[in-house]
This record gives C-alpha cells, sequence and structure tokens, in this order.
C-alpha cells in the first residue's frame, strides 16, 4: 500500500510539473525545492538533538517527550490514511 501512495504522489507531482514552461517557473521549482531541502535538514538536526537529550531527562520530561510522540504520531495517522 505505501509503495502504491508513493506512485500516485509522483504520478500527480509529474503531472503538476507538465504544463510547467518558461525558466522563470523552473526557478521557481528549483527555490522550492531548496526550501524544502533545508526544511529537511532542520527538521533532521532538531530530530537529532532530541534524541541524544533522552538519556538526560528526568521521567517526568520523558513522559511528556512520550505523549508528545505519541500525539504526533496519531496527527500524521489521521492525515495520511
Amino acid at each position: 500500500m505505501g509503495l502504491e501512495a508513493l506512485t500516485h504522489a509522483w504520478q500527480a507531482i509529474s503531472g503538476a510539473f507538465g504544463g510547467v514552461s518558461g525558466i522563470g517557473s523552473i526557478l521557481v521549482f528549483v527555490g522550492l525545492g531548496i526550501l524544502l531541502t533545508i526544511g529537511v535538514g532542520v527538521g533532521l538536526y532538531i530530530l537529532i538533538n532530541l534524541v541524544k537529550q533522552i538519556p538526560k531527562m528526568t521521567p517526568w520530561e520523558f513522559l511528556k517527550f512520550v505523549v508528545f510522540s505519541a500525539i504526533t504520531l496519531i496527527v500524521i495517522g489521521i492525515i495520511l490514511p
């Protein structure tokens, strides 16, 4: 099911770029790609720092971290059917 969803997403993205013409549109898409790459990098940096902090957490902080992680996964599960 995951691979099928990925295929559908790829077809939608390629269909959206099918009507692109002109250097301005291409530069906009390249700029968006750069911003997306920066966003993923910052997200990974924050995630790595959170994982490094787990051994230093008090039990109460760890419980809050686990609850926040669970809520985040539930929201992602609702968004991605």
